[in-house]
């Protein structure tokens, strides 16, 4: 069984906002009265999320979650990532899991903040990759892929990956992945946080996202059981990880490229010092987006890539 997190001690003042709302949270700070329709906490409101649901999932799996794992659930954080990189600097083993239900820090990648409303699922695995490991696959891809995949079988939709670890439905983000790797005594530590907008109403995201983000379902009543949606993407991702640690990968690659539409197509990849342009020839065996550029072969490992649109 996997070790449950300690029973959350009362909750700050300070984070009342996260379960009121910006307009609950002004009038218990000026002594008003709440509106007659209660605000429910998030773990009731939207994700259907608690403590007991994030570890039966876990604990479904051989590895997240596994005998001596930390598996905790917080209504709302400030950070997974933080919170599990806390953890593991306290000991917590490979397959320790935190999930939230809001996340008021939550960030990606290049340090860019990520919108993490209530109606999403937030969390972070705790992951012990070797050199090996780190040599193949990288887990940003498993962890999209996983998400692709839970998409379909929970919620009978078509998810696609865009190139380097993001998850789209018709356009839009439906997900994001976010690997954090240091090294402490132990060796490589890897943090993968994974946000996944599961039924998270429009009007919910910042206004600047909205042309670009999207939920799996716009109403939360259309959308799978939160838990049944987690205990999908658990098995989805260790199936992936365990096949890389043992070497393997290549059915993964083709999984992920029959995922990517802007393969084939011609693409603008936008890095620090420079913007290729090329087309977009497939993934390689470490998952490296492969462009054909001016008659010559390139692979990047990272970057920001968009399909060239004609004029």
């Amino acid at each position: 069984m996997a070790r449950a997190a300690q029973e959350e001690p009362p909750r700050p003042e300070g984070l009342r906002a996260c379960y009121l709302g910006r307009a609950g949270a002004r009038r218990a700070r000026n002594g008003e009265p709440s509106s007659r329709r209660r605000r429910r906490p998030p773990e009731e409101h939207v994700t259907g999320l608690d403590a007991a649901s994030v570890r039966q999932a876990a604990t479904d799996c051989a590895f997240i979650g596994g005998r001596e794992a930390v598996v905790e659930f917080h209504p709302c954080l400030s950070s997974t990532n933080d919170r599990l990189a806390e953890l593991a600097a306290q000991g917590a083993v490979e397959g320790s899991v935190v999930v939230a239900a809001q996340q008021d820090q939550g960030r990606g990648r290049l340090g860019r903040a990520w919108a993490s409303p209530a109606g999403g699922i937030y969390l972070s695995l705790l992951l012990r990759p070797d050199a090996a490991m780190l040599r193949r696959l990288p887990a940003t891809l498993l962890g999209a892929l996983a998400v692709a995949e839970a998409i379909s079988l929970c919620c009978d939709r078509e998810a696609v990956l865009k190139w380097p670890n993001d998850v789209q439905l018709e356009g839009r983000k439906v997900a994001g992945i976010l690997g954090e790797l240091t090294r402490d005594e132990a060796g490589h530590l890897l943090i993968l946080g994974i946000g996944v907008n599961l039924a998270i109403p429009e009007d919910s995201f910042p206004e600047e996202l909205r042309a670009t983000a999207c939920s799996i379902v716009s109403d939360p009543s259309q959308a799978p059981p939160p838990a049944e949606f987690l205990r999908a993407l658990f098995a989805r991702f260790e199936e992936h990880y365990l096949a890389v640690r043992r070497g393997g990968g290549v059915s993964i690659l083709s999984a992920a490229s029959a995922r990517m539409p802007m393969l084939g197509k011609e693409v603008r990849i936008r890095l620090p010092e420079r913007t290729v342009v090329g087309v977009a020839n497939g993934l390689n065996q470490t998952g490296g987006l492969v462009l054909e550029v001016d008659g010559r072969r390139e692979v990047f490992v990272a970057g920001e890539v968009e399909e060239v649109r004609p004029q």
